[in-house]
C-alpha cells in the first residue's frame, strides 16, 4: 500500500466537459493562455469557492468587525475540522489547524518527550532543520536511513533502526508520503505495524499527497499526519493541518507554545490542557484562511480524490512522454511503482544553474520549481545531485500547457535539442 493511492482503477475518468468546468472554476488557470502552471506542488491554483469563502469573511469583517464576524461564523469555523476529517478519514477531535505543515510537524514533535527520531534522507527541509536544532539543544536524538527502493524492504530497514534505538527513549519514525525531490510514493505496507510493535509513533508528512489523491489516515495507521493547503489541495497559503491518532493524543505531552486556546486555566497555579487536538492550536488565527481551508477540503471531496488521482496519472504519463520524445529526458522516478504527479529531472550541465533555468521558464510564462539543498539536502547528497527540476502538473493541466512547457525549454535553452 503506497502512502497515496496514485492510480485507483475503479475511479471514473473525467469527461472533457467536467475538466472544462473545473478549469473555468479556477480564475488563474491559463491566465488568458499565457501561463502554463507546473508548480502545483509548490502552490496550486485555488478554485473560485475557496476565494468566495475568503472574500465573504473579509466583507463580514469589514462591516461587522473581527470579533463580531467571528462570532457569527462560529459554526462555519467549527465545521472546518469536519471537512478535514472527512478528507483524510479522521475524527474532528483529532484535527488541529495551524499556520503551516512545518509548524504542525514541529508542534507535534515538540510535544514528544524523551524521543529518538528515525527519519530518512527524504525528510522535508524544515523538518530536518528542526531535528538538527533540537539535537544540538539535546532535546532529542535522531538517525537517518534510506527509503529509496533497494534490496532491503523499508520495513526491514525500519525494524533494524528501531531495534538499535537508544533504550529509555520513545522511538518516533518520520516519513514523507511523497518526498519533495522524488515523485514515488513511500511504500507503507507493514510500516505502522512495525513502528507500533516497538512502541513508537509514526509521523507522516503528507504535504505532497493530500489533494493528489486519496489519503486515509486510518488505513495508513499513522499517528501524526500533517499537510498544508496551498499545494495539491488548492487552498490558501498560510494554513496547515495536524491530525493525531488517539495513540498520539495520549502519548504526546503539551506543546511548548500552549496558550489560552490549548488549555483551561483552572487555578492560579494549575492548568488543564485539552485532551483532544485543540491543545496544539493557538488562539490567534485568520478566520478567512481557516474558512478557505475548509472550502478547499470540500471542493476536493466534491471532485473526488480518486478521480483526481486517475487524471493525474494520465497527465503524468503525457508529460513524461512529451519530454522523453522531444528531449530524451527520463524522470528520475521512471520504472518505480506508485509514481505520483510529482516528476523530477536531472538538468543537463549545459543548462547552468537550475534556479536560473526556472526563472527563464517563468519569463516565458511557464511556472516550474527547482529543488536545491536548502529543501532536500540529505536526499540530494545521497543521490549525488546538486538539485532537481520538479514538475508538478495537476488534474487541471491540459495538452496545451505541456506544449508550452516544451516550447519554453527549447526557446530559453537553444542547446537542448536532442
Amino acid at each position: 500500500m503506497p502512502a497515496i493511492a496514485t492510480e485507483p482503477d475503479a475511479a471514473a475518468p473525467f469527461t472533457e466537459a467536467e475538466l472544462a468546468r473545473l478549469r473555468r472554476d479556477t480564475p488563474a488557470w491559463g491566465a488568458g493562455a499565457h501561463l502554463a502552471h507546473f508548480a502545483h506542488g509548490s502552490a496550486s491554483l485555488p478554485p473560485e469557492p475557496v476565494y468566495a469563502q475568503w472574500q465573504a469573511w473579509l466583507e463580514a469583517e469589514r462591516k461587522q468587525g473581527t470579533h463580531r464576524a467571528a462570532e457569527r461564523h462560529a459554526d462555519a469555523l467549527h465545521a472546518v475540522r469536519d471537512s478535514v476529517a472527512r478528507l483524510v478519514n479522521a475524527q474532528p477531535h483529532q484535527v488541529a489547524l495551524l499556520g503551516s505543515a512545518s509548524q504542525a510537524w514541529a508542534t507535534a514533535m515538540g510535544a514528544a518527550q524523551a524521543t529518538h527520531v528515525i527519519t530518512t534522507h527524504d525528510e522535508y527541509g524544515a523538518n530536518a532543520l528542526y531535528l538538527l536544532n533540537a539535537a544540538r539543544q539535546r532535546r532529542l536524538g535522531f538517525s537517518v536511513i534510506g527509503t529509496r527502493p533497494g534490496a532491503t524492504p523499508l520495513t526491514q530497514r525500519l525494524d533494524h533502526a528501531l531495534r538499535h534505538a537508544p533504550a529509555g527513549r520513545r522511538p518516533v519514525v518520520s516519513l514523507a508520503a511523497v518526498p519533495t525531490a522524488w515523485g514515488a510514493a513511500t511504500p507503507m505496507d507493514g510500516v505502522a505495524h512495525c513502528v507500533h510493535a516497538h512502541g513508537g509513533l509514526l509521523f507522516l508528512d503528507a504535504s505532497h499527497a493530500v489533494g493528489q489523491g486519496p489519503v486515509d489516515m486510518q488505513a495508513l495507521g499513522c499517528d501524526v499526519l500533517v499537510f498544508p493547503t496551498r499545494k495539491w489541495l488548492r487552498g490558501p497559503r498560510g494554513a496547515g493541518v495536524l491530525c493525531l491518532s488517539q495513540r498520539a493524543l495520549e502519548a504526546l505531552g503539551t506543546p511548548d507554545a500552549i496558550d489560552v486556546a490549548g488549555a483551561q486555566w483552572l487555578e492560579a497555579e494549575r492548568l488543564q490542557p485539552w485532551s483532544d487536538a485543540r491543545r496544539f492550536e493557538g488562539h490567534e488565527f485568520h478566520p478567512g484562511l481557516r474558512l478557505a481551508l475548509g472550502a478547499a477540503c470540500d471542493y476536493a471531496l466534491a471532485v473526488d480524490p480518486a478521480r483526481i488521482a486517475r487524471q493525474n496519472a494520465l497527465i503524468r504519463q503525457r508529460l513524461a512522454h512529451a519530454l522523453q520524445e522531444r528531449f530524451g529526458w527520463q524522470p528520475l522516478e521512471a520504472g518505480q511503482p506508485d509514481r505520483s504527479a510529482l516528476l523530477t529531472y536531472r538538468l543537463p550541465e549545459a543548462f547552468g544553474d537550475g534556479a536560473a533555468f526556472v526563472r527563464r521558464l517563468a519569463d516565458a510564462g511557464v511556472h516550474a520549481s527547482f529543488v536545491g539543498p536548502q529543501h532536500a539536502r540529505w536526499a540530494l547528497e545521497a543521490a549525488g545531485l546538486p538539485g532537481v527540476l520538479r514538475l508538478t502538473p495537476h488534474y487541471l493541466t491540459d495538452d496545451d500547457e505541456i506544449a508550452r512547457l516544451v516550447q519554453a525549454i527549447e526557446t530559453t535553452n537553444p542547446r537542448v535539442h536532442r
